[in-house]
């Protein structure tokens, strides 16, 4: 028989080690608590290069915009200097300009402010010497570019000289301010010269006439040159209404201003009061400093006769010469327009340059068009485009183009014509235009229609009647009869 086992006797459970760790609980060893600190460790270590990491990138970021901004400067910079080198004095003169307008604008509204908030403290003084010395720096910079004769015996040289005379003037003032103060402060304080200085400075506003030359700009310009071209006629119309105004503050001094009537007889008593009562009655502002109507009192006191008297003038100046006077203003506005936008069209037809460039544009596409090769400048090719013949798809397929429609438009061609400008210039209607056909129909089609245009047309048809009177003549003799009839 087997022997029976012996129970296996249980393991005694082995007591915590806390030698390293003596404030760890039972059942813990030291190593967990290494480990913690390890994975502690760890996550300290991750959030440190990932902070490190994002600086890192950061700064690269920073880096590649600072190198784009550096690019795109010096980009600029060279493409300005380019501009300086190669631009012309009209274009460097037009720039300069611009910039100053903008300091002009801001030196009047600087004026403005000045003149209610200014107490003479240092920050105005430096304010107004800085707007002082950048106008002197214009004026030097002109007078070097132009020469003292040209800048001031020129073109311009009223305008330079005025431009000189308030640059002094607000210098002198300023020079005054700074090296004498008490004297300025005592003796220039009350003197109205020093506040016409500062409004004449305005002027300097007139000079943004010149930069209102370009296209962005001209309804603006046509205002301010029609308001000019219509001064002499406002000056007129200012002499007519006098003249009426002054007759009927006569009649209303002799009728209103003897008796002593209450709201009546203070606005009449004496011519130049009478006229401007009057003048004020003529735009229905007739009545007293406390707001009571003069002519109710008129009406009370001198009876209905003078009312009348007072409606005529109100209903003859306000219906008839106020209308009169805007009428003929008006049209001598627009006959300043007409006569600006004739000129405009008479340089724009005379010149060389932009005719020069659109028609090498033109060529140049129905050249491609056509199917030619050319290669190099088009003036090595005179004779081989002079021969070209366009046939009428030729054109049509040109003027189908962004590019022709815009050349022809700068050419004051009108858009009407565009589509059927293959039949225009076909001359003898074979289907076929050549070369200097398109280019002399294209000359003779610029503008608006003139009446020179009818008038020519006229005589050719006179002098084709005449040629065919003699052909006419000549088949009758030849024939003998006289049954040939137009």
């Amino acid at each position: 028989p087997k022997t029976p086992k012996t129970p296996k006797t249980p393991k005694t459970p082995k007591t915590p080690d806390t030698k390293g760790d003596p404030g760890s609980p039972v059942g813990y060893k030291t190593s967990d608590a290494v480990a913690r600190m390890m994975r502690l460790k760890k996550d300290s270590t991750k959030e440190y290069l990932q902070e490190m990491f994002q600086h890192s990138e950061l700064l690269a970021e920073a880096e590649v915009e600072r190198r784009e901004t550096r690019k795109h400067l010096r980009k600029y910079v060279t493409g300005w200097l380019s501009w300086l080198r190669n631009a012309t004095f009209e274009d460097f003169e037009l720039t300069f300009d611009s910039l100053l307008m903008a300091i002009i604008l801001m030196n009047a509204f600087f004026q403005g402010i000045q003149m209610d908030r200014s107490d003479g403290s240092l920050p105005w003084v430096v304010a107004d010497a800085t707007f002082t010395i950048i106008f002197i720096i214009e004026l030097g910079i002109k007078v070097k570019i132009r020469g003292f004769g040209g800048h001031f015996c020129g073109q311009s040289r009223y305008v330079n000289c005025f431009d000189a005379f308030l640059v002094f003037t607000d210098s002198s003032q300023l020079f005054i301010l700074l090296v004498f103060p008490k004297f300025a402060e005592r003796a220039m304080r009350d003197l109205p010269a020093v506040s016409l200085l500062r409004i004449m400075k305005l002027f300097k506003l007139a000079r943004i006439l010149r930069i209102l030359q370009m296209d962005v700009f001209k309804d603006l310009l046509t205002m301010i040159q029609g308001l000019i071209g219509g001064f002499r006629t406002l000056l007129w119309s200012m002499v007519l209404f006098l003249l009426v105004v002054y007759v009927m503050s006569l009649l209303f001094k002799d009728f209103y201003g003897k008796m002593p009537v209450r709201y009546v007889y203070a606005y009449f008593n004496t011519v130049p009061r009478s006229m401007f009562t009057t003048f004020r009655c003529a735009f229905g502002d007739c009545s007293s400093s406390e707001g009571v109507p003069i002519f109710e009192h008129v009406l009370e006191h001198y009876g209905p006769f003078a009312s009348v008297l007072y409606c005529l003038f109100v209903f003859t100046t306000v219906v008839g010469i106020m209308n009169v006077i805007a009428a003929i203003f008006v049209e001598s506005t627009m006959a300043v327009a007409r006569a600006m936008e004739t000129s405009r069209t008479q340089t724009r037809m005379q010149d060389s340059i932009l005719w020069s460039t659109r028609m090498t544009t033109l060529i140049k596409m129905l050249i491609d068009k056509s199917g030619i090769e050319v290669n190099g400048p088009l003036s090595e090719y005179l004779q081989e485009i002079s021969d070209i013949e366009l046939p009428h798809e030729t054109i049509d397929a040109m003027v189908q183009t962004p590019e022709a429609r815009q050349a022809l438009l700068d050419l004051d061609l009108l858009p009407c014509d565009h589509p059927y400008l293959a039949d225009i210039l076909d001359a003898n209607n074979n289907g076929v235009c050549e070369m200097f056909e398109f280019i002399d129909g294209v000359r003779r089609l610029r503008g608006e229609p003139r009446r020179s245009d009818i008038v020519t047309i006229d005589l050719r048809l006179r002098d084709l009647q005449r040629q065919m009177d003699e052909v006419l003549a000549r088949v009758r003799n030849l024939n003998g009869t006289t049954s040939i009839s137009c």
